[in-house]
């Protein structure tokens, strides 16, 4: 039987240029999808009731969990650092001083955890937005 097809070497060279180029658009979809995620995290992550509390936030992993055309799911993992706040009026009966600002950390009220949410992002036109965060 005599053999119909046999790949020569530029089909077998045009296959792994082709592998090589879907390969790095993957990696740069999921790139985009983790940096919109790492800046709706740290959205989510970074808050301020002023005059009480403030949270900051440093993201220490993202990973694309899955991936379609219209929708991911990202895992964020992050440190969080909560911080109690002097209202003025405390400062002020503090310091004996006006100029003082309006909030201010107090000492050694700070406190600081992991913690980890998974954010369902949506493609709308170009972007990405966010849709859900499940905290774990």
């Amino acid at each position: 039987m005599e053999k119909l097809f046999r790949p020569n070497r530029i089909f077998v060279i045009f296959c792994l240029l082709l592998i090589i180029v879907w390969l790095g658009l993957q990696y740069v979809s999921n790139m985009r999808v983790s940096e919109a995620a790492r800046m709706e995290a740290a959205e989510v992550f970074d808050w301020k009731w002023p005059g009480q509390v403030s949270s900051n936030v440093e993201i220490t992993d993202v990973s694309v969990l899955s991936k379609s055309e219209n929708e991911a799911k990202v895992r964020v993992k992050a440190k969080q650092t909560f911080t109690k706040l002097a209202s003025a009026e405390t400062a002020n009966h503090c310091n004996q001083e006006k100029s003082a600002p309006e909030t201010q950390p107090t000492q050694g009220a700070a406190s600081s955890s992991d913690t980890a949410c998974v954010l369902t992002l949506y493609r709308s036109n170009r972007n990405w937005v966010l849709g859900k965060v499940e905290f774990d």
